[in-house]
């Protein structure tokens, strides 16, 4: 990452430009990781106009000196921003991100900087929202081991288990396909519990008739995967079948929409309009989707209420559910590389209903 950091370094040194900003100094983890390649939890980073600073501790040296090629590596004894101040000497305005900066923060590294501190926000984000090759090779790893998780998980599980066990074992499964971690606490409701979006397992356990919504991924190579999908236990209803293929249908009118040039909130309209015309859109209660990458939900966001254009190899999430309070709920959710004229799914995981004996 470290090449391909310098060339990101340039990208936020134009933006810094236009800022009318001499230095930026960043906070948050995700961003440094993406600046400087360091892997770290402990670090800021600082870019002036030809230099790049990367200011940690003795824990963290012997690696930061690995990871961070083509950086000034410096050791702080203990107060970063103090180290943050003494680099930033002699400069005009420095930027922060004031986003990420706590208020306390703020005043320790004004009383450093003074009136040359200048508040940014989203700079680096900014840069995120497009993925390179390599970041796009890791999140199509990620969901390739989403993929192999769940077609491992449905193939073992059955009535009697409870959701908590499900969910860790997708932990381990995730796990031992090669992800670092999990990107998120693991979903795994069943049953009228399925009615809650971000429900988190309990002891209850899946009986015949249930359905069961499962939301999951994991970290590779610092990359997040997030995949939904919905599945049905030994039967199925005519109710159950017909909100499932709804929620499906309007998942699939919504990927046909996403292409270089278009809006977000047309994305989500095209969901949201097709659940509205079966009388569901009242319980479609969350956005139709999220950007995707060092973390697992990030810029651009899918709503009705972005302003966002997508450009090509942003890389989102298209999730669109239904959760009817009292009787349960489906979702299903992809991830998609936006192109030119289209989109790539990267998710390949079996979307027709699945039925688990």
């Amino acid at each position: 990452m470290a090449v391909e950091g310098l060339g990101r370094v340039e990208r936020l040194r134009r933006l810094m430009e236009r800022q009318g900003i001499e230095a930026m100094v960043v906070t948050k983890r995700e961003n440094c990781l993406y600046l400087s390649g360091f892997t770290g939890t402990d670090g800021l980073v600082l870019v002036t106009g030809d230099r790049v600073y990367l200011v940690t501790d003795r824990r963290y040296t012997e690696q930061a000196t690995v990871e961070c090629r083509g950086w000034e590596v410096v050791e702080a004894e203990s107060d970063y921003l103090r180290v943050i101040g003494e680099l930033a000497r002699g400069l005009g305005r420095v930027g922060f991100e004031s986003r990420h900066l706590t208020y306390d923060q703020y005043l320790r590294l004004r009383k450093e900087i003074g009136d040359r501190l200048q508040p940014q926000s989203g700079l680096v984000e900014e840069l995120r929202k497009v993925k390179d090759e390599s970041e796009i090779a890791y999140i199509a790893e990620a969901i390739r081991i989403g993929d192999w998780a769940f077609e491992n998980l449905i193939a073992n599980i059955g009535p009697g288990w409870a959701e908590r066990d499900i969910a860790w074992e997708m932990v381990r499964l995730l796990r031992r396909g090669g992800c670092t971690k999990e990107a998120f606490d693991i979903i795994a409701v069943s049953g009228r519990r399925a009615s809650l979006p971000h429900g988190q397992p309990t002891d209850n356990r899946i009986e015949p008739g249930d359905m069961l919504t499962l939301d999951f991924g994991g970290f590779y190579s610092g990359y997040a995967g997030d995949t939904t999908r919905t599945v049905a236990i030994e039967t199925v209803s005519n109710r159950l079948r017909e909100v499932y293929y709804r929620v499906l249908e309007a998942q699939v009118a919504a990927i046909e929409t996403v292409r270089a040039g278009v809006a977000c909130r047309e994305v989500d309209r095209a969901a949201r309009s097709y659940l509205e015309k079966y009388g569901l859109g009242p319980h479609f209660v969350h956005s139709t989707g999220h950007g995707l990458g060092l973390e697992v939900h990030e810029e651009p966001a899918v709503s009705s209420k972005s302003e966002e254009i997508l450009a090509e190899n942003m890389v989102v999430t298209i999730e669109p559910g239904v959760y009817i309070p009292g009787w349960g709920g489906v979702r299903i959710e992809d991830v998609v590389i936006v192109k030119e004229t289209g989109c790539e799914v990267l998710t390949k995981a079996e979307k027709e209903l699945l039925i688990i004996q």
